[in-house]
C-alpha cells in the first residue's frame, strides 16, 4: 500500500513538471494543481485476484487510460514499454502521444474536448490561435484572388468593347453607302435598257428614261463632246410621236390633236354616252386654256375626274360581255387619259402641248430634253414603233460612248 502511494507521488510530480515545462513555454501560467485523492483499491483480474489501486484520472501516468486491453484497470507497473513514452528507446514515433491529433485522448484525461492530444488547455489554445491566424491568412488570400479575377473581367469587357469598335469601323468602312448603291443599282438599270430589254419598258418609257439619265451624265462630264461616237439620225416623223412629260408626271399624249379624241370600240355604246360626250367637249376646252400657258380651269379638271370615273366604273360592270381584247384597250385608253387629265393640273402644262422634240441626233436630243427637264412619257395605240426605234438609236449610242470611255487610259 505503501508503495503504491510513492509510485502515485511519483508520476504526478511527472506529470506536472512536464505541465510547467509547456506552460513556460508558451508564456502561460499552469492551472493549480488538483489536490491529493485518496487512492482506491479495485479488483484486477489480469492480476491472479489481485487488488490493484486505482487512481483518479488526474494521477494517472501518460499513456495509461481507465481500462487496460484486459479489460480492467491498467496496471503501471505490467504496462509494456511501447506504451511508456518516457522509456528511452522504447517507444516508436507511432505511440507518441504528442504526434497524434484527433478527439480521443491516450492520456488520463480520456476525452480531449479541444481536439488535441496530450497538448492540454494551454497547448490546445495555442494551436486554435494558430488556425485562426492560418484561417485569417487564406481569407485576405482569398479576397484578393477574388479582387484580380474582378480586375480580369473588367480589362475582358474593355477588350471586348474595343473589338466590338474596331469591328463597328471595319463594317462602316467596308458597307457600302447610300448612294452607292443607289449609283450600283442605277448602272445595273442602264446596263438592263442597253441590252434589248423587254418590249413593254421601251412602250411605258422607262428603258428611254434609263438611258437618257445615262447619258445626262456622261453630257454633264464633258463626254458627248469630246468622245467619238457614231452620229445615229433621228426621224423627225417618229420624234412627233414621242411623248414627254415632266419629273411631276402626267402624260399629255392623248391631248396632243387638239383635244380631239378617238374612242376605243368599247366605250363607243350608248350607256357610256352622256359621259363620253361630255369629256369630249371638256378636253377641248382644256387644251384651248393650256394652249395660252394658263392654268386649266379647276373646274373643269374635277368634271373630267368625276365622269371618268363613271366610265371606268360602268366598264368594269360591262366586263363580261366584251372580248378581252377589246375591254383590256378600253383599260388602257382610260389609263392614258387620267395621266392626260393629271398633266392639265401642272401650271406649265402648255409647253407639253406647243413644244415639239428638236434634235437631228442623238446628243442633240439629249441636250433638248436636259436643258427643257423633260422626261419619256409612255407611248399610246400607235406609238410603239416610233419608240422602238428611238430606243434603238439610244442604246447604240450610249454603248459607243461607255466602250470609248473605258478604252481611254
Amino acid at each position: 500500500m505503501l508503495s503504491v502511494k510513492r509510485n502515485s507521488v511519483a508520476a504526478l510530480g511527472v506529470a506536472m513538471g512536464l505541465l510547467l515545462a509547456m506552460s513556460a513555454a508558451h508564456g502561460q501560467t499552469p492551472r493549480p494543481a488538483q489536490p491529493a485523492q485518496p487512492v482506491q483499491i479495485q479488483f484486477n483480474p489480469g492480476m491472479g485476484g489481485q487488488a490493484s489501486p486505482v487512481l483518479p484520472p488526474f494521477q494517472q501516468p501518460f499513456g495509461a487510460g481507465p481500462a487496460g486491453a484486459g479489460g480492467g484497470g491498467f496496471n503501471p507497473f505490467t504496462a509494456a514499454a511501447t506504451s511508456n513514452p518516457y522509456l528511452a528507446g522504447a517507444a516508436a514515433m507511432t505511440s507518441n502521444p504528442y504526434a497524434n491529433s484527433g478527439a480521443l485522448n491516450n492520456s488520463g484525461y480520456g476525452y480531449n474536448p479541444y481536439g488535441y492530444n496530450n497538448y492540454g488547455p494551454q497547448g490546445s489554445y495555442m494551436i486554435g490561435a494558430a488556425d485562426v491566424i492560418n484561417a485569417q491568412a487564406q481569407f485576405m488570400t482569398s479576397k484578393q484572388q477574388a479582387w484580380l479575377m474582378h480586375e480580369q473581367v473588367k480589362q475582358s469587357r474593355i477588350d471586348t468593347r474595343r473589338k466590338a469598335f474596331d469591328e463597328y469601323l471595319y463594317e462602316r468602312a467596308n458597307t457600302p453607302t447610300l448612294e452607292e448603291e443607289r449609283e450600283k443599282s442605277r448602272l445595273q438599270e442602264s446596263a438592263r435598257s442597253r441590252n434589248d430589254p423587254p418590249v413593254t419598258e421601251i412602250w411605258s418609257a422607262k428603258a428611254l428614261n434609263d438611258l437618257l439619265v445615262d447619258l445626262q451624265k456622261l453630257l454633264a462630264k464633258g463626254s458627248l463632246a469630246t468622245q467619238r461616237a457614231p452620229q445615229i439620225p433621228l426621224s423627225e416623223d417618229d420624234l412627233r410621236r414621242i411623248n414627254v412629260t415632266a419629273r411631276e408626271g402626267g402624260n399629255i399624249a392623248l391631248l396632243k390633236n387638239d383635244g380631239r379624241i378617238t374612242w376605243p370600240v368599247a366605250l363607243s355604246g350608248p350607256e357610256f354616252k352622256e359621259e363620253r360626250e361630255r369629256l369630249s367637249s371638256l378636253a377641248q376646252e382644256a387644251v384651248k386654256q393650256a394652249s395660252f400657258n394658263s392654268p386649266v380651269d379647276a373646274g373643269t379638271v374635277k368634271q373630267m375626274l368625276n365622269d371618268l370615273d363613271k366610265i371606268n366604273n360602268l366598264l368594269v360592270r360591262s366586263v363580261g360581255d366584251l372580248p378581252p381584247a377589246q375591254y383590256i384597250d378600253a383599260k388602257r385608253f382610260l389609263g392614258n387619259f387620267g395621266d392626260a387629265i393629271r398633266a392639265l393640273q401642272q401650271p406649265n402644262v402648255g409647253k407639253y402641248l406647243t413644244k415639239k422634240l428638236q434634235g437631228k441626233t442623238v446628243p442633240e436630243l439629249v441636250n433638248y430634253m436636259t436643258k427643257e427637264g423633260l422626261l419619256f412619257a409612255p407611248a399610246i395605240a400607235g406609238d410603239e414603233s416610233a419608240y422602238t426605234a428611238l430606243h434603238r438609236a439610244l442604246a447604240n449610242y450610249d454603248q459607243a460612248l461607255q466602250s470609248s470611255t473605258a478604252q481611254q487610259p
